[in-house]
Order: C-alpha cells, then structure tokens, then sequence
C-alpha cells in the first residue's frame, strides 16, 4: 500500500485518457472521413494538453513517448520511400514528360515562393515596426554565457562547405542520417544511368531492375500506408504535448508575443493567400479543394514540426487525393524538403533580424532591406538539409550581415511555438509547387482532384 501510495498516477492517467481517446478515433474512423478524423484528433489532443499541463510536461511523459515513437517510424521511412520514389518515378517519367523541365521548373516554384516569403516579411516587419520598443528583450546580450554562444556559432558552416555536404559521399550513411539531398541526388543518378543504358542495349537488358525497384516500392509503400493509417493517433499525442508547454511557458514568451504572433500571421498570408493564387492560376484548381484536402498532411507538418518527416504523408495526399502524378508528387514534395522552405529559412529568420533591428534602434534604409532579401534567398538553398534548419539559417544570417548571433539565442523561447506553422507552411509550399509542376507538364488527373475518379489501391483509407 505504501508503494502504491508513492507512485505518481498523473502520467498513467494521462495515458488511460489518451487511450480512451484512441478507442473513440477508431469507433469513428468507421463512420467518419480522413479529415474529420484528423480535426477531431487535434481537438481531443488540445483538451488533454491542457488538462495534464504540468511543469516540464511531466504528466505527459507516455503521451509524449507515444507521438515520438510514431516520428521515429516515419523517419525511419523517409531514405527508402525517396531513393526507390526517385528511382522509379525518373523511370516512369521518361517518355512521358522532359526530365530536365520537371527538375528546374520544381526549382523554380520553391524559390519562387521563397522569394514571396521574404517580400511579404519584410513588408509585414517595416509596416508593423515589429520590435519597436522592445529593447528589454535583449538587455542581457552582453551577458550570455560565452560557451553558449560560441556553440551556436558553431552551427554555421562556411557556404562552400554546406554545398559539399549536400552532395553524396557514402550511400549508405547518407540513407542512415536521412540526408535528403544526398538520396536525391543518388536515386537520380541510377535513374539515369539505368535511361542510358536502356537507350544504347535496349530495355530487356535492365529490365530485371526496374521490376526490382518497382516490387520493393510496392512493399515499403504498404509498410507506409499501414504506419500513415495512425495519424490521427500521433496527431493526437503531439498536439497534447504542444498545447501543455504552450500554457507552461506563456510567461516566457510574454515579450516576445507579438513577433510569434507576426510569424503565424505572414505564414498564414503566404500559405493561404500567397500559394492559393499559385493554385488557382498556375496549376489551375480550386484553392478552397487543394487546402481541404491537403489538411492531413498540414494537420501533421504543425504537429510534428518535421519537414522531412511529414514527406510521406505529403506524397501520398498529392498522389492519391489530388491526381498529382506518382513521379512529380515523389520528385518535387521531396525537392521541397531541401530547397525553399520558406517558413524555416524566409520568414522565420527576416522577422527575427527586422526584430532586432527595430528593437535596438539601428538605422536601416533600403539598401540594407536588400542586402538582408538576397541573402535570405542565398541561404535558402544554402541551409538545405540541415538538421535544426531555423536555428541554423537564423545563425548564418545574423553573422552574414553583421548582427550579434546572441540575439538568435534570446529569442529561442518562441522558437518550437512558432515551428508549428512554419513546418505547416514548408510542406504546403511544397505541395503548392508540386501542383504547380504537375499542371504545366500535363501530369495531373483533374478527375481525381474532383472526387469524380476513386483513389489507387495504395490510398490513405478514407
């Protein structure tokens, strides 16, 4: 009895609720659309956030553990589905649309919207005077403890460098540290060589490989429609989490509200507005559709904070849900994860230096604005893979122009908040683009963007 009575029952309650939780998803998953499924599961995550909010979230200790054993898994998912996606994509794109039109016309769509992301930042900043009186914030920069700074500044590498590790060196490590650029660039390759060789010996010659990679691309998407099938689930623990640590460190983060709130407003414009006119007139479809349907892959973006990680959900919502053609949707969703994404690298690290600039007075004109434009947009493809992207993007701007990187460290408290729509705002740019793509090389089946055509066998369950 006295054991039982040291026991600490708050994160064993917190879990039976979260359990019963899960019964009710799968009683209405039955009845219920993907959708609804995932609305429902970030409402009941929010409800149990702020019911076992706790200090350092210790009540939600097997909460916690839950939503992270699902990121782990798709993590673990990410290297296979790109490099056999790739492989096989490139294979099946040749003859059906110019390789060489989709990869630049991907590029140009991502830093397309990258390039939005600093203009609308930069304007939002200037016409808010974000930062305007808010010299408190950074009272103790002088103060901050040496060795912590100098391990941010650590983070940064010389540009150079960030372009050679982009590049493939061991297949192998590449897949183990999920180095998506790295795996693209790879998967490309054999698919290219595997076009050479087809086109000099003729397509018997290799045709035992395609068939391989296209058998082991069956499988490992079977394995990720069984692990995407318990989203609503993870969405549900992750959220809860959030939602606690949002109400435990409000305080915090009082000074530092309005610059939060600026980031989740210019993402918002950027995603909705900004991208919905790129739907609309580039890949020509019903914006108010594209969102509706693109909302499980947001729904999991904002709650597990993971570019790379929200990719196969990503994937399959584009191809499935909205007609996107398997090659485009695998090639240029993956693109997005190391190039652009605008959320992370634009409008993350504008806000944060126009922040400081106006908090501590420095007397910035156009010619700066400029400056801070290009290479925000430089280092949008600089920073591309890079594990901790905003952290490290936001580092290598405040010492590209000049500006203390302790201040990047003062305004950490915000950092995780404000990654939830960023990510959400990197996958949509993503997916925007990918529709983009799609429509300008003929790759895209209206029918099935219109719900008049049934989903391939491979499709989430709805």
């Amino acid at each position: 009895m006295e054991f039982l009575l040291k026991v600490h029952w708050m994160p064993y309650l917190a879990l039976a609720v979260t359990l019963i939780a899960f019964v009710l998803i799968s009683i209405l998953s039955k009845k219920l659309g993907w959708t609804p499924i995932i609305l429902i599961a970030l409402a009941l995550g929010i409800g149990i956030g702020v019911l076992f909010a706790s200090e350092d979230n210790a009540w939600l200790k097997w909460v916690d553990f839950l939503g992270n054993v699902y990121i782990r898994l798709l993590m673990l998912m990410v290297a296979p589905v790109i490099l056999l996606s790739i492989v096989s994509g490139f294979i099946k794109l040749h003859g059906k649309a110019d390789v060489r039109k989709v990869g630049l016309r991907s590029v140009f769509w991502l830093m397309f919207q990258a390039a939005t992301a600093i203009i609308l930042s930069i304007a939002a900043a200037e016409l808010t005077q974000i930062g305007r009186g808010a010299g408190g914030v950074f009272e103790n920069l002088s103060g901050l403890d040496a060795g912590t700074v100098n391990a941010y500044a650590g983070l940064t590498r010389p540009f150079d460098q960030v372009l050679m590790d982009l590049l493939p060196s061991n297949v192998v490590g590449d897949i183990v540290q999920n180095n998506v650029p790295a795996i693209i660039i790879a998967g490309v390759a054999v698919a290219a060589a595997y076009l050479a060789v087809a086109h000099k010996q003729g397509e018997e010659k290799v045709r035992p490989f395609a068939d391989f990679v296209e058998a082991a691309r069956k499988v490992v998407f079977k394995i990720l429609r069984v692990l995407i099938n318990q989203t609503p689930y993870a969405v549900l623990c992750l959220i809860a989490v959030s939602a606690s640590k949002l109400l435990n460190s409000w305080q915090n983060i009082l000074q530092l509200l309005a610059l939060m709130a600026l980031i989740y407003g210019v993402c918002v414009i950027h995603t909705w507005i900004a991208g919905g006119l790129i739907v609309r007139f580039a890949a020509k479809l019903s914006p108010i559709r594209f969102f509706r349907k693109l909302l499980p892959a947001q729904a999991t973006a904002f709650t597990t904070q993971s570019s790379i990680g929200t990719l196969p959900v990503n994937v399959r919502t584009l191809k499935d849900d909205m007609g996107v053609s398997e090659e485009v949707a695998n090639f240029t969703a993956s693109l997005g994860t190391t190039i652009g994404m605008p959320g992370c690298t634009c409008i993350w690290t504008v806000l944060l230096v126009l922040f400081y600039v106006h908090a501590v007075g420095l007397p910035w004109g156009a010619a700066e604005l400029i400056r801070l434009a290009l290479v925000t947009l430089l280092l949008s493809v600089g920073s591309a893979g890079v594990p901790g992207i905003a952290v490290v993007s936001a580092i290598g701007l405040f010492s590209a122009i000049g500006l203390p990187i302790g201040a990047v460290i003062l305004m950490q408290p915000i950092n995780t908040i404000s990654d939830m729509i960023r990510t959400t705002n990197n996958v949509s740019s993503a997916a925007i683009a990918t529709v983009a793509v799609a429509r300008e090389n003929g790759l895209i089946d209206d029918s099935v963007f219109n719900g008049a055509k049934e989903k391939t066998e491979e499709a989430v369950p709805q």
